[in-house]
């Protein structure tokens, strides 16, 4: 059977929504019998979601920076030069005999560790595929970084893009074709045939979650408490649940204060995303980029409606007005003028949200792991005929 070795190169965070497709892949790979790999940053402490994999078969391989030097400093050092051979070094060994080399990346073009981690595939010598998660038209790469990773893409067996609003994006940044691209979709954390009830009605108060990471580099959380602090969205009887943790959520927090918003709740991580759906109407994002959400698939899933901006794949699964809502971008003005249509549109949420369902289903496979699973065993296999 193929043998496989996957490469997290996130290195900023334990575990994100950017691991769950590989992971996913890994997980179904190993419990058919699968020899599979896995190599990721050694974080000092157990991480659930890789002893997950561990229980699922996978041999966990860790690493740690040898050089051990202050961020902002290797940060200068990895754009300067390429790959360093203890990357190298590491791909060759924990790569021995594997039929492929799989590499994710939390971005389309390896920022921070990933390029480095993309070029130590490439001069391993092994076939490899990349994952590319999110794509960010104002993180531009420069000329030597862009012929870099356009090397690396076009090098692969294959490479995977969540949306096809990024893979065009990532075509522009690198002005390079791609040829080997191709669109997959991620796995989502509610039941295919999730049917949560609807929370009363929304005329009578409207009540919305954003659910995702407070980070609001991404998920744009300021601009929504911004709206909501707006004259007339005061004069509103709504309220906003901020699902999740992060980064930035002491400062969200003191800004919600200092705007004297008392309609936001603060509700932490939900292990239980079916239970959220039960409380609100519609979904809340407006981020500044994106891949494609799981939570925007998920609350669709629901038969929720989705108030989102025009970023990433999310255009291609909202439609505007019909089974949700496009904001034009992630401003405030642009967010507020969407999510009054929202509002006017009160009556028909729950409406959409059936529509929204629908949609959601065609366009998503009941277990997007698992064909992912079948997709790199073929391409494995594929070498594995070849060696024959």
């Amino acid at each position: 059977m193929p043998k496989y070795l996957f490469m997290m190169t996130q290195e900023g965070l334990p575990w994100g929504g950017s691991e769950v497709l590989w992971s996913k892949a890994a997980e179904n790979l190993a419990r058919q019998g699968n020899e599979v790999r896995v190599s990721v940053k050694d974080w000092g402490q157990p991480v659930p979601q890789i002893e997950n994999l561990r229980l699922a078969g996978c041999q966990i391989f860790y690493r740690e920076d040898p050089y051990r030097l202050p961020s902002f400093i290797t940060r200068q050092i990895r754009r300067i030069f390429p790959a360093p051979e203890y990357k190298k070094a590491h791909v060759r060994s924990t790569g021995e005999g594997v039929d492929l080399v799989v590499v994710s990346l939390g971005d389309n073009w390896g920022l921070g560790d990933g390029l480095a981690w993309l070029e130590a595939a490439k001069l391993s010598g092994y076939r490899y595929v990349v994952i590319a998660q999110s794509a960010v038209v104002y993180w531009w790469p420069e000329d030597n970084d862009a012929d870099r990773v356009a090397a690396c893409y076009e090098s692969a067996c294959k490479s995977y893009f969540v949306s096809q609003a990024n893979l065009e994006l990532s075509r522009r940044q690198f002005a390079s074709p791609l040829r080997n691209a191709k669109v997959v979709r991620n796995p989502f954390n509610v039941s295919y045939d999730a049917q949560p009830p609807w929370p009363g009605e929304a005329s009578e108060g409207l009540a919305l979650a954003c659910v995702g990471r407070l980070d609001v580099i991404s998920k744009a959380q300021d601009v929504l408490l911004q709206v909501l602090a707006l004259p007339h969205w005061r004069e509103r009887n709504v309220r906003l649940s901020l699902i999740g943790t992060g980064p930035n959520e002491r400062c969200l927090r003191r800004m919600a204060e200092q705007l004297d918003l008392t309609n936001i709740d603060f509700a932490g991580n939900r292990e239980n995303i079916e239970e959220v759906w039960c409380n609100h109407h519609a979904l809340a994002l407006p981020s500044r980029f994106e891949g494609m959400p799981l939570t925007l698939v998920e609350a669709m899933l629901c038969g929720r409606p989705s108030i989102v901006t025009d970023v990433g794949g999310n255009r291609e699964l909202v439609r505007d007005g019909i089974n949700g809502f496009l904001a034009k971008a992630p401003t405030v003005e642009l967010v507020d003028e969407t999510m009054n249509r929202a509002w006017e549109s009160r009556d028909r949420l729950k409406e959409m949200g059936c529509a929204a369902a629908k949609d959601a289903r065609q366009f998503t496979s009941r277990d997007p792991g698992e064909d992912f699973a079948r997709e790199l065993a073929a391409v494995a296999g594929d070498s594995s005929e070849k060696s024959a």
